[in-house]
């Protein structure tokens, strides 16, 4: 049963979509694409090209491990599928090539991924009030933010993980055709962004549905087969093309503890506090003592199976994501944004559920979506310096404003100084300076010693590594041929661009710092 729409109610959901297109579209350009972000408008520029995201245009090479590891011996990408690339591409035809238009396809889908999600928990629990809650802790979720405000896939993903419950929800409620057709399609819209995401998603679906299968009978498992069937068909081409084994073996052979600890403390600081799990609790225990709860304000749910079933799925996927992302290299946050959503549900749920007095229930979300006070409390001997802030407010203050780092320094002098045509030697892959200034970028990494490129200009440290790096020397066969040039720039944060909270930059620092460039003397070629 569903409840009507009142003026009211009507008045709020304006007001959260129109704080989703400011957090969202506003200032898509108030800073440049750093390395993850260029690699995907890079690949996308040579779509419009050539129909392809090849590596290589004949001037720059796009690689991160160097040629037949994350391209194919055609020069074509394989290291990912490519449907974030094609979005750019599209994009760029429509807008031109910009930051902005790099930017734009991603923070779309994030608008309809918030509209969505509110859509679906209206639909499966008939509560605008539900709704309304998980789309605010949605909205207000400073990870989010920063993720679909990316030229990535973040957002795709995320989508494509609301869209998955959706399949499911139809299959819990006896529309298995209806639900094996969204649930396939959403898994591979996760696949061709992140295959490895999807893992988690099929092994949780599969316990799910093994758990609730006698409710269901034979028909839920026999539609769930059929969509995983669907899934594969569309998976196989990428697979047997990309050959993505060849990749395994830069991935954990085991579970990785540490890893998780590191994942299960982000969670709680920046997506679901641990301090809610014991608002249920508290409620059983004074229902309990209560001889069963008869004076306990909290109505039971009215949650049909289907809706437990879902929840179920809710639960389960989350440690199976934890596990499988705690075998993918690196420490990354942005490897389980697909549960942002999964988390905004059941805080919902845990609110409204078991706290039915009014004001303790809208204190508990104001401190959830805007402040992180919750999560300190969860992990107060573990905050591993997180400390008390407003997450979003702060967000959105930065947003409002320009902000300007080593690389746009970099960029500037380079677009006053240097030409098109030159090109530069470094031992990164800067692909956000191929991007701004359409320069020859040479990887040092990949080239010969013996047969080392004269260049017009070289650069000991990357402008936009994320590492904070010491800078290399320049090589002795250059040196007599190169004059050093000291340029002064911002002291920005080597990861400052980067969508994750702890590491992201949100202003523009007042410090400065000396950056060697070095120029090509003239007449020595």
């Amino acid at each position: 049963m569903t409840t009507p729409v009142r003026r009211g109610t009507t008045s709020v959901y304006i007001l959260l979509s129109i704080f989703t297109a400011a957090a969202l579209f506003y200032n898509l350009s108030g800073r440049i694409l750093w390395g993850d972000e260029a690699e995907t408008a890079l690949l996308a520029s040579n779509v419009m090209k050539y129909g392809l995201p090849v590596s290589t245009d004949g001037r720059n090479t796009i690689t991160l491990y160097g040629h037949t590891v994350d391209s194919n011996e055609n020069h074509v990408w394989t290291w990912r599928p490519w449907l974030d690339e094609y979005l750019v591409a599209a994009s760029f035809s429509v807008f031109g090539k910009s930051t902005a238009a790099a930017r734009l396809p991603f923070a779309i889908v994030g608008f309809l991924s918030a509209v969505f999600l509110t859509r679906l928990v209206y639909k499966i629990y008939g509560s605008h009030e539900t709704a309304i809650i998980a789309a605010l802790c949605f909205i207000t979720s400073e990870l989010f933010i920063l993720h679909a405000r990316q030229c990535r896939y973040y957002s795709v993903v995320i989508f494509a993980q609301i869209w998955l419950i959706l399949g499911l929800c139809h299959l819990f409620t006896g529309r298995g055709r209806r639900g094996a057709f969204h649930m396939s399609l959403a898994l591979a819209v996760q696949f061709y962004c992140n295959y490895i995401i999807v893992i988690g998603n099929i092994v949780a679906v599969a316990s799910a549905a093994l758990l609730v299968r006698e409710r269901h009978k034979k028909r839920l498992l026999r539609y769930i087969i059929s969509g995983f069937a669907a899934f594969a068909s569309m998976a196989a081409p990428w697979i047997l093309y990309a050959k993505p084994w060849a990749q395994a073996g830069r991935l954990d052979s085991r579970l990785y503890i540490p890893k998780l600890h590191y994942y299960a403390v982000e969670m709680n600081f920046h997506m679901f506090p641990l301090a809610l799990l014991i608002i249920p609790a508290v409620y059983f225990i004074l229902r309990r003592l209560s001889g069963g709860g008869r004076h306990i304000p909290v109505e039971e749910t009215k949650a049909q199976p289907a809706h437990k079933d879902i929840e179920l799925f809710l639960w389960i996927v989350i440690p199976l994501q934890l596990a499988i992302i705690s075998i993918m290299p690196g420490l990354f946050v942005r490897y389980f944004v697909p549960l942002i959503p999964v988390f905004c549900i059941l805080q919902a749920l845990l609110l409204t559920r078991y706290i039915k007095a009014v004001l303790p229930r809208y204190v508990l979300v104001g401190l959830l979506c805007f402040t992180n006070l919750l999560s300190i409390f969860g992990l107060y001997f573990f905050r591993y310096g997180h400390k008390p802030a407003f997450p979003v407010i702060n967000l959105m203050r930065s947003i409002a404003v320009p902000y300007r780092g080593r690389l746009d320094d970099v960029i500037a002098f380079l677009k006053k100084e240097a030409a098109p045509n030159e090109s530069i030697l470094v031992f990164e892959t800067e692909f956000p300076l191929i991007f701004y200034t359409d320069m020859q970028i040479i990887d040092g990494r990949y080239c010969s010693t013996k047969k080392m490129p004269k260049p017009d200009w070289f650069f000991p440290a990357g402008p936009s590594c994320v590492f904070d790096m010491k800078p290399d020397n320049i090589p002795d066969d250059l040196a007599k041929d190169f004059t050093p040039i000291e340029i002064e720039v911002h002291k920005s944060k080597r990861a400052g661009s980067i969508p994750e909270p702890d590491k992201y930059e949100y202003f523009t620092t007042d410090e400065k710092e000396k950056f060697v460039i070095y120029k090509r003397k003239a007449g020595t070629k």
